[in-house]
C-alpha cells in the first residue's frame, strides 16, 4: 500500500503534531483533528477521527480506536498508530480503505502521554508514564541511574568485589557467567545501572525509588488500587489530567466499539481480563476475543495471551489492577486488547518465554544472551551494544560501563527494524476492523393497498461478525439502547413511524459444526428482524 511519509526515526511531539494538522488540512473530508484535553506541560492530546464523512458524520458510526502508548518509553506504539494514519488516508482509492471508510470511523491518538514520551526521547533516563515525581518530591538515597560517561545512554555498570555474583565468560568477555557455589578466587563483580549513589556510605549499593514512578496503566476506576498494594496505581484514579482526560472522553463515546493498545515489548497480544481470571470473564465475549487473536497471529505471528490466566498467570501476585484495558472492557463495555509490540526473541532467535509463563533458568539466559549478541554481530547493531569499558566513578573508582541500549534495542526497536514493525500492526487493524457490526437494509419493499397507501415491510439485518452491542459486558452495564428504524417523508396510517428492534447478533453468534454429512449450522440467534 502507498504511503506518504517514512518511518525511520521516532517522531518527537512536534513531528506529530505538523503531520497530523496536515491530515486533517489536505483531506478536509475524511479527517478531523481535534484535542481530548491539555497535558501536565499543557501539550495537546490530539486525536485524528478518519471516515468517509459523504457517507456519515464521524460520531455516527461504529468506531475503531487506536491508542498509540500510556507508557511513555514504548514510542514504537505511537509510530504505529501514525502509520494506521498514514495507510488509511494515502490508500483513500484502495477497495478494502475506501470500503472500510464508508462504515467506520477511526479515532487514532499517536501520543496521549506527550510529556512523558519528549522527556524520553531528549533525555538518557527511563520513565513509566509522565515526568512528574511520584510517590517522593526528591531523589531517595541509593543508586540514581545516570549517563556518567556522557555517550547519550544509560547502561549497565560492573563493580569489581570479592563479593560478586558474576563472572566475565571466558569466551567472550561481553557476557556475564552466574558465579558457581564453589567459585573461589578469580574477579567477580556485582552489576548495577550506570549512575551516582545519593547518601552512599561508602559500603551498601542499593537501587533508590524511581523518580517518575506513576503508571498511567494502573490510574484508571475499574479494579483500582492504591500503592503500594498496586504499585504506580496513584493516590486516586485519574489522579494525572492525562489518565483524567481519557477517562472522561471514552465515557462520552457512545459508537466505540474496538480498541487497540500499543505497548513494547515482547510480541504478544494481550486482552482481558487483567485484574481477574478468564473463568470470572463473560465466555462469550472470551470466545470473540480468541477469534480476533487467531487474525492478529496470523499478520504479526505474536502470541495471543490473556492478561491474567496467561501472561501474570492465574497465581501471580503481580497486579494489573486500574489498567486501561480493564476500564475499557469493564468499565465501557468496549472490547479492547493490547499489543506489545517488538518481538527482539524472535528476531535473535532466543528462548521464548511465552506462550506460557516461564522462568529462565540462567544457562537459558546465558544462551539468550549469546543469541543475542551474536544476532547484533551479523546485523551489524554493534552502535546498539557496548563492550565492557572502563570508567573512573567519582564514588567507586574504577568500574566498567557497557551492555545494550535499552531504550532502542531492547524497549524499541532499532529505526532498521521501525518499518516492518509498524506496518504488521497495520494489516492486522484492517482485518480485525472488518469484523465491527454493520447494520443494513436486508431487504425492502412496499405493497400498493390503496392510491398513495402503501404497506411498507423491511428487513433490518446485521451483516458483522459482531453483535450491535458489541460485548456482553455492554449489555451486563444495562446501557445498551435499542436499535430504531424510522420511517420518515410519509404520513403513518397504522404502525408506528419509528420502531424498536433491541440488538441483532452478529454471524459470530451462529453455531456451526462438521458432522460426518459435512458442515450443519446448529443454531442461530436473530441477525435480522423484519419491521
Amino acid at each position: 500500500m502507498n504511503r506518504t511519509y517514512t518511518y525511520d526515526h521516532y517522531y518527537n511531539y512536534d513531528e506529530i503534531t505538523e503531520i497530523l494538522q496536515k491530515y486533517a488540512a489536505d483531506h478536509p473530508d475524511r479527517a478531523r483533528l481535534t484535542s481530548i484535553g491539555k497535558t501536565t506541560e499543557g501539550r495537546e492530546m490530539w486525536l485524528l477521527s478518519i471516515t468517509d464523512t459523504a457517507c456519515g458524520d464521524y460520531d455516527e458510526k461504529p468506531a475503531y480506536m487506536a491508542i498509540g502508548h500510556v507508557h511513555a518509553g514504548e514510542v514504537t506504539g505511537s509510530m504505529c498508530a501514525m502509520f494506521l494514519a498514514d495507510t488509511l488516508l494515502s490508500n483513500l482509492e484502495d477497495e478494502t480503505v475506501s470500503a472500510l471508510l464508508k462504515n467506520t470511523t477511526f479515532y487514532i491518538m499517536p501520543r496521549p502521554v506527550a510529556d512523558g514520551s519528549e522527556y524520553y526521547l531528549t533525555h538518557p533516563d527511563m520513565i513509566r508514564s509522565i515526568n512528574v515525581p511520584y510517590p517522593y518530591e526528591t531523589e531517595m538515597p541509593g543508586l540514581v541511574p545516570s549517563d556518567l560517561d556522557g555517550d547519550g545512554v544509560i547502561r549497565n555498570m560492573l563493580v569489581k568485589t570479592p563479593f560478586g555474583s558474576w563472572k566475565k565468560d571466558p569466551e567472550d568477555s561481553r557476557l556475564l557467567i552466574k558465579r558457581q557455589a564453589d567459585d573461589i578466587g578469580g574477579e567477580y563483580y556485582n552489576v548495577y545501572s550506570e549512575g551516582l549513589i545519593n547518601d552512599y556510605d561508602g559500603l551498601h549499593i542499593s537501587s533508590a525509588p524511581a523518580k517518575y514512578g506513576l503508571d498511567l496503566n494502573r490510574n484508571y476506576p475499574m479494579n483500582w488500587h492504591p500503592d503500594p498494594k498496586q504499585p504506580g496505581g496513584g493516590k486516586y484514579p485519574g489522579q494525572v489530567i492525562e489518565s483524567r482526560n481519557l477517562i472522561e472522553w471514552i465515557s462520552t463515546r457512545k459508537n466505540l466499539v474496538n480498541t487497540i493498545i500499543f505497548h513494547t515489548f515482547g510480541g504478544m497480544y494481550l486482552y482481558p481480563p487483567a485484574g481477574v481470571p478468564a473463568a470470572q470473564s463473560d465466555q462469550k465475549d472470551q470466545e470473540m476475543f480468541k477469534a480476533f487473536m487467531k487474525i492478529a497471529s496470523e499478520e504479526t505471528g505474536y502470541h495471543q495471551l490473556r492478561i491474567k490466566d496467561d501472561y501474570l498467570g492465574v497465581d501471580s501476585k503481580a497486579p494489573a489492577n486500574g489498567s486501561l484495558d480493564d476500564y475499557l472492557y469493564y468499565g465501557n463495555g468496549i472490547f479492547c486488547h493490547s499489543v506489545e509490540t517488538w518481538n527482539l526473541a524472535a528476531q535473535a532467535d532466543m528462548i521464548p518465554e511465552y506462550p506460557k509463563p516461564k522462568k529462565l533458568t540462567p544457562e537459558e539466559e546465558l544462551e539468550n544472551q549469546k543469541r543475542l549478541l551474536k544476532w547484533i554481530d551479523e546485523n551489524d547493531l554493534n552502535s546498539f551494544y557496548k563492550d565492557w569499558t572502563e570508567f573512573e566513578h567519582p564514588q567507586l573508582g574504577t568500574v566498567e560501563i557497557g551492555g545494550p541500549d535499552k531504550k532502542f534495542l531492547l524497549q524499541n526497536p532499532p529505526v532498521q527494524y521501525l518499518p516492518q514493525e509498524v506496518e504488521k500492526h497495520t494489516r492486522y487493524i484492517l482485518r480485525h476492523a472488518k469484523t465491527m457490526p454493520h447494520i443494513v437494509f436486508a431487504e425492502a419493499k412496499a405493497q400498493k393497498l390503496a392510491e398513495g397507501m402503501y404497506k411498507v415491510e423491511a428487513v433490518v439485518g446485521n451483516t458483522g461478525f459482531m453483535p450491535t452491542y458489541a460485548t456482553s459486558e455492554f449489555l451486563n452495564l444495562k446501557q445498551a439502547k435499542d436499535i430504531e428504524v424510522t420511517l420518515s417523508g410519509a404520513e403513518i396510517a397504522d404502525g408506528k413511524a419509528v420502531q424498536k428492534i433491541g440488538q441483532l447478533e452478529g454471524f459470530s453468534s451462529v453455531k456451526t459444526m462438521y458432522s460426518f454429512f459435512g458442515p450443519i449450522t446448529a443454531e442461530q440467534a436473530p441477525l435480522c428482524k423484519k419491521v
